[in-house]
């Protein structure tokens, strides 16, 4: 059902994507190295954090969920877009 691959994927996203910024972050800050991707971080932790109030406000998710869980991608990519190019981040 839905639901429970909904519920697959947005377990492996959200440790994925915790596991891997924490890394990096941990990387970029023992080491002392430049950190140029604030961009790409900010939409990855928004669309981390939308996830997440979607999942953890029900339990069972409806098909009707699957189109906006969809453009979360384009949208995150429209973010990263308007960050750089609008407000001039790198």
């Amino acid at each position: 059902t839905i639901s429970l691959t909904y519920s697959q994927i947005y377990g492996a996203v959200t440790i994925n994507n915790t596991l891997c910024l924490g890394l990096f972050l941990a990387l970029v800050y023992f080491r002392g190295l430049t950190w140029d991707f604030s961009a790409e971080v900010t939409a990855t932790v928004v669309t981390v954090l939308g996830m997440s109030a979607v999942a953890g406000s029900r339990t069972t998710f409806p098909t009707a969920l699957a189109p906006p869980v969809v453009a979360a991608y384009p949208a995150a990519i429209a973010g990263i877009i308007a960050l750089e190019q609008v407000l001039g981040w790198n």
